[in-house]
């Protein structure tokens, strides 16, 4: 009797210890290992700094963009065109005699309308018609902006509607890249400035964003046709700005 009641407390000793270890299996294979990969998901979050850094350069456009309008008035619309393209043919033809090239003259409008007068006490009269050309010429040699004005009203051309400064791609492109490079310069060393009294320092790059400037160009100007009038292109700001996203330790 002694020894079955040993071997039944061996029993329930043995089955209490595979318990124990079913329960320590389970919870190794269920809910700990979740816990464990989510504190080391924890771990690996990364501290950030987000910098941004700046770069602005004035430069002269290259680029000068003149309006010019050609005007002529007939009894009849084909009269009133005819007339127009005649003049206009000369207005063109002395702007490419000073060498601006074909592809720099753009034709912008043309437009026939019909003109009345308005007597008192009379409805209106029809009395012809206006017929109206404009282009658009653009040229690199900005010191000549004076010499194709008084070409241009020479030939024929009634009017000079307007005359503004740009950047030319090529011009734009080239200042951008460098401005490029110093805007994230920028970042760098503010991003320093930051981290060094923390006693933290930049351990890689989380993202960059770029945000676009247009240049700021001076206002249009407005050109009345003289005998050589100054025209000056005055200067341009152009700005870069970049968001640098760094991971920090």
């Amino acid at each position: 009797m002694e020894k079955s009641a040993y071997a039944l407390v061996s029993v329930s000793v043995t089955a209490a210890v595979l318990a124990v270890a079913l329960a320590a299996v389970t919870l190794l294979s269920g809910s700990t290992p979740s816990m464990l990969t989510n504190m080391a998901d924890e771990s690996q979050v990364s501290s950030t700094l987000s910098v941004t850094g700046t770069a602005q350069a004035t430069i002269v456009p290259d680029t000068l963009a003149i309006t010019f309008v050609v005007q002529e008035k007939a009894p009849t619309p084909s009269e009133a065109l005819a007339k127009l393209s005649e003049k206009a043919n000369r207005v063109v033809s002395a702007v490419l005699g000073l060498g601006i090239s074909s592809e720099n003259i753009k034709t912008t409008s043309v437009n026939i309308s019909p003109e009345y007068t308005y007597p008192d006490k009379e409805p209106p009269r029809l009395i012809g018609y206006v017929a109206t050309y404009s282009i658009e010429v653009r040229t690199k040699r900005v010191a000549d902006a004076g010499t194709l004005i008084d070409t241009a009203v020479n030939a024929g051309a009634d009017q000079v509607s307007g005359l503004y400064f740009t950047v030319s791609p090529e011009q734009y492109s080239t200042v951008y890249r460098q401005l490029l490079s110093a805007a994230i310069g920028d970042a760098e060393a503010k991003a320093e400035s930051v981290l060094r009294p923390l006693n933290l320092r930049k351990t890689g790059v989380k993202s960059v964003s770029v945000m676009d400037v247009q240049p700021a160009y001076p206002a249009r100007a407005a050109a009345e046709a003289s005998s050589g009038p100054p025209i000056l292109a005055g200067t341009t700001t152009l700005t870069v700005s970049v968001n640098v996203v760094y991971t920090i330790g």
